[in-house]
């Protein structure tokens, strides 16, 4: 005989809410009227949504802290990956992510824009020393001479060369690319390099609509947000490490042990940006 009321719990499962940490570049989205959207797929740490021309990734437990996530912690995460799945309806809006009877709500924030001093273009030549800014299986001459001479034209004609290249939700190549603006963008102003600031600037609007066709929705999302100098955890670090605030090689190890192909490509295209500073 079936228990009515163990089917009824097993179908319906109490709801939940859930505190996070989310970045404040989606504090509009995330705090705005509401707006809804769609589970775009989950894997073992993360969910992944899509609202309107937005991404924002759910990251759960020692999942990375990225641009345009909000950040859960261990055990409320595992049970929100365990009700949802690819397709699910969302709706984000009044400070919250409701997917289903789950609620994620934020009452902390953090800011993916590293905040760097002012920094000398010799300073930063010193410690860049050793670094490697090549991925194997990708070419990253056109693109580091573009970043050195200013050439807005080079640097979208390197974009269609790398943007997709490689497997992935966030491919090899663009992974480089974002390392490499996000680099110049942030920088280029702690060196005082108001030329290259103003490059990446230049080139946001048409190297955003390039990415909405070349690679992942995701991966383009990630792109956009350096080309504004907000970067996933690990690679703010970094910068801030050569800047001077932060063990080098301590944070460089820990931005390539991200993901699979991510975190080397993500160090190599950022040692890529800062030298074509100092050149």
């Amino acid at each position: 005989m079936i228990n009515p009321e163990t089917t009824e719990t097993r179908l319906s499962p109490a709801p939940l809410r859930v505190p996070g940490v989310a970045s404040i570049a989606i504090h509009g989205l995330l705090t705005g009227s509401g707006i809804e959207g769609t589970v775009l797929g989950t894997s073992s740490h993360a969910v992944w949504v899509q609202a309107g021309g937005d991404v924002i990734v759910i990251s759960i437990g020692r999942g990375t802290r990225l641009p345009n996530g909000v950040h859960l912690p261990e055990t409320a995460g595992r049970e929100l990956l365990r009700r949802v799945h690819q397709g699910s309806k969302v709706l984000i809006g009044h400070g919250r992510i409701t997917i289903g009877n789950v609620s994620v709500t934020v009452p902390r924030w953090w800011d993916p824009r590293p905040a760097l001093p002012a920094v000398t273009a010799e300073d930063l030549a010193a410690r860049l020393v050793g670094l490697p800014s090549e991925v194997p299986g990708i070419n990253t001459t056109s693109l580091g001479l573009a970043l050195e001479v200013g050439s807005a034209g080079g640097i979208l004609l390197s974009a269609k060369t790398l943007l997709g290249k490689g497997p992935g939700l966030t491919p090899e190549g663009d992974d480089l690319l974002t390392g490499a603006l996000g680099a110049t963008r942030i920088l280029g102003e702690a060196t005082g390099r108001e030329r290259a600031v103003a490059l990446i600037a230049g080139i946001s609007r048409p190297l955003a609509e390039m990415a909405e066709v070349r690679t992942t929705a995701y991966s383009a999302a990630l792109l956009e947000m350096a080309l504004r100098g907000r970067l996933v955890e690990p690679a703010g670090a970094l910068l801030r490490a050569l800047a001077g605030r932060g063990d080098i090689a301590a944070s460089h190890l820990s931005l390539i042990r991200l993901g699979h192909t991510s975190g080397p490509a993500l160090a190599a295209g950022i040692v890529l940006g800062a030298q074509a500073l100092i050149q």
